[in-house]
């Protein structure tokens, strides 16, 4: 799942048919009191939040209660929208820090790896928000330009003395996309049989833009397939766009299952179920 949008959930009053729908979580012992509805779901043995679940730490709250009531451990990444209104150097530690108390049912991740004995074998999560590198139209500058004029990234999230602006953004994304290719390569020489599942909130390439599109894309995306294919882990989960696919490129699956904002999609995000991917 990603793009819960939680913190949106106060004008819910406001969508039809949403007071019906809490009523249903208040129902269910342990069901987490916000959120899609996790009953009735296929076995699973892990549950992925791709980011732009809550604001600052409430997300490691909420994937807490989603882990005692499924009875199996979560995988975190941040995305966006968790750094609004926060201190990005300040609040990336206190995500360790946070899913460390929850002693081993939340693993956040962030340029780390949580590895996973599974029954169907090992299975090795690489996690990170991701960012973008503002190339998918061609013009790094004019992209950085226009999201910083756009996107509230650079009006809400903050460093210690400015706001967070795109060059920040973009050194983070070159760290974490080096890290994934030195991270999948060393995995796949150290233990050859495991499964390697790529988690980030920023999506991997243009085709999962959705209605993302036009001057503001290239903050959604990078066209990062084509050099991932020769060393391809063998699924990538991403977040962002709220486009939902499950989808081949280069030969790497690339799955999505992201709600939305509840204000916005309406009865689609009442009806919303989690995506289940099998590796």
């Amino acid at each position: 799942m990603s793009d819960l949008h939680l913190e949106m959930e106060r004008w819910r009053l406001s969508v039809p048919g949403w007071k019906g729908f809490l009523s249903r979580h208040s129902g269910v012992p342990k069901h987490p009191s916000r959120g899609p509805m996790l009953t009735n779901l296929p076995p699973a043995d892990l549950v992925v939040l791709a980011g732009d679940i809550h604001v600052g730490l409430r997300s490691v709250v909420y994937a807490e209660q989603v882990s005692d009531f499924l009875g199996i451990p979560v995988v975190l990444v941040a995305g966006n929208h968790e750094f609004y209104h926060q201190q990005i150097q300040l609040l990336q530690p206190a995500f360790f820090s946070a899913a460390e108390r929850t002693e081993g049912k939340v693993r956040y991740l962030e340029n780390t790896v949580a590895s996973f004995d599974l029954p169907g074998g090992r299975v090795h999560v690489l996690g990170c928000t991701l960012w973008t590198d503002f190339a998918l139209r061609g013009n790094m500058a004019e992209a950085m330009e226009f999201a910083g004029r756009h996107m509230n990234d650079y009006r809400l999230i903050y460093r210690i003395a400015t706001r967070f602006q795109p060059d920040n953004a973009l050194m983070r994304h070159e760290r974490s996309r080096a890290w994934l290719h030195i991270t999948i390569s060393r995995l796949r020489e150290e233990d050859p049989e495991a499964k390697i599942v790529v988690v980030t909130h920023h999506a991997p390439g243009e085709a999962y833009l959705g209605r993302r599109d036009g001057g503001i894309a290239p903050a959604y995306a990078s066209d990062l397939l084509p050099e991932f294919s020769a060393n391809p882990p063998d699924a990538w989960i991403h977040g962002h766009t709220h486009f939902r696919h499950d989808s081949v490129q280069e030969g790497i699956r690339v799955v999505s299952a992201p709600r939305g904002y509840v204000s916005h999609e309406g009865k689609k995000a009442l009806e919303f179920c989690p995506g289940l991917l099998e590796v």
